[in-house]
C-alpha cells in the first residue's frame, strides 16, 4: 500500500509554527486534525493529517472500520507498526507513534512521502514497451531495485522477512528516495526456538479474479503475499520459510523490470497458483523484443529458481552484482562521451 502519490509542495517553515506554545495538557484526541484519505487497501486506510503538536503533515494508518475490532487484524497491525519502527534504515519509512484513538482503535503515524510506486512507473514503461519513459531508464530501474535490496538485506539481518515484495510496495519519493513499504505480512521468530508461531489472518475465495494491474486486493487463506510474486514454498505454506522467499519475489521484480511483462500469467488466483505449481518460468528474453543484459537475465533466473537452495543465499550478493553492472554501464557511457 502506497503512503502517498500526490504532488509535493514543499511547505515554508515559519516562526509562528516553530515557536507556538505547546498546550499545558496534551490530549491525543485533538492532536491529529484535517484528515484526508490518500490510500486504501484490503485491511487499512492511510490518511494525511496535521500533527498539531509538531506542526507538520504526516501519514496516519488505521484499520478499516469493519476490521477495527477484529483481534487478529489488530495483532497483525500492531506487529506491522513495530516492525516498521524497528527497521530504521534509509530505505524504510520512519514511524512516529503507535496509539489508540478515542474509540480505542489502534493506529500508527509515519512520514508522509510524496512520490510514485514502482507499479505506476512500470505501467508507464509497459504501455510504451520502453525502458526510457519519464527519465526511468533501465539503469535507474535497476538502481531502484538495488535500493530495495538494501532494505531487504537489512531486514534479513534483523531476522525479518517481508513476504509481500511487489511493485506496489516500493515507493520512489520526490527526492529520488526509494522506500520499501507495507511490512504487514512480515514474518518474525520467537526468542524460543522450540516455540511454534501460528498466525490467523483474513480469508478469501480462491476463485477471486485478479485486478487489472495483476494484484490481489485480499489475502489467500494462510498465504501471506501476493500470488504473482509469491515463492513456491510460500505458496505451499512450508513451515521452515526463510529469507530466500524474498529473494524469489525480488527476482520476480527484476524479471518484470527487464521484460516489462509480469513473470506469472493468469487472470484468476487459481490460474496464477496452478502456473507456479506446474510450469517452468521462461527466460525474460523470451517475453520481449528488448535487448537485455545477459548478466541480469542470468541473475534473475537464479533468483526465481524453484528450489530455494539454488537461489542466491544473500541479498548482499545480489546487490553487489546489480551495482557492479550499474558501475560498468556508467563507466562505459563516460568513456563513450
Amino acid at each position: 500500500m502506497a503512503v502517498a502519490s500526490i504532488p509535493n509542495q514543499d511547505p515554508r517553515i515559519y516562526v509562528e509554527d516553530t515557536d507556538l506554545d505547546l498546550p499545558k495538557v496534551l490530549d491525543n484526541r485533538t492532536r491529529y486534525l484535517y484528515f484526508k484519505k490518500v490510500a486504501q487497501g484490503g485491511t487499512c486506510v492511510i490518511s494525511s493529517c496535521f500533527d498539531m503538536h509538531l506542526r507538520r503533515t504526516i501519514a496516519y494508518k488505521a484499520l478499516r472500520k469493519e476490521l477495527a475490532d477484529d483481534l487478529a487484524e489488530q495483532k497483525r497491525f500492531v506487529r506491522e507498526a513495530r516492525v516498521t519502527a524497528m527497521l530504521q534504515h534509509p530505505n524504510t519509512i520512519p514511524t512516529y507513534e503507535l496509539g489508540r484513538d478515542g474509540s480505542r482503535h489502534v493506529y500508527f503515524t509515519m512520514k508522509l512521502v510524496h512520490g510514485r510506486t514502482l507499479r505506476a512507473i512500470l505501467d508507464d514503461c509497459m504501455k510504451q514497451n520502453s525502458h526510457n519513459v519519464s527519465h526511468y531508464s533501465l539503469q535507474r530501474l535497476i538502481y531502484i531495485l538495488s535500493q530495495t535490496g538494501h532494505a531487504l538485506h537489512y531486514a534479513h539481518n534483523h531476522g525479518v522477512i517481508h513476504r509481500d515484495i511487489k511493485p506496489e510496495n516500493i515507493l520512489i519519493g520526490s527526492y529520488g528516495e526509494v522506500l520499501v513499504l507495507d511490512w504487514g505480512m512480515a514474518k518474525v521468530w520467537s526468542k524460543d526456538p522450540d516455540k511454534v508461531h501460528t498466525e490467523t489472518f483474513s480469508k478469501f475465495k480462491r476463485g477471486n479474479p485478479i485486478s487489472a494491474d495483476g494484484i490481489l486486493q485480499t489475502e489467500l487463506q494462510n498465504l501471506h503475499g501476493t500470488p504473482p510474486y509469491v515463492s513456491p514454498e510460500q505458496l505451499e505454506r512450508e513451515p521452515n520459510l526463510d529469507h530466500t522467499t524474498d529473494v524469489y519475489s525480488f527476482g520476480a521484480l527484476l524479471y518484470e523490470i527487464l521484460s516489462l511483462t509480469r513473470m506469472i500469467p493468469g487472470d484468476t488466483v487459481n490460474q496464477v497458483l496452478d502456473f507456479i505449481r506446474n510450469n517452468e518460468i521462461a527466460s525474460p528474453v523470451e517475453k520481449t523484443e528488448l535487448e537485455l543484459p545477459e548478466e541480469l537475465v542470468n541473475l534473475c533466473m537464479r533468483c526465481v529458481d524453484r528450489d530455494p537452495a539454488n537461489r542466491p543465499q544473500s541479498l548482499e550478493n545480489i546487490i553487489t552484482r546489480l551495482e557492479n553492472w550499474l558501475n560498468l554501464k556508467e563507466t562505459s557511457e563516460m568513456a563513450g562521451n
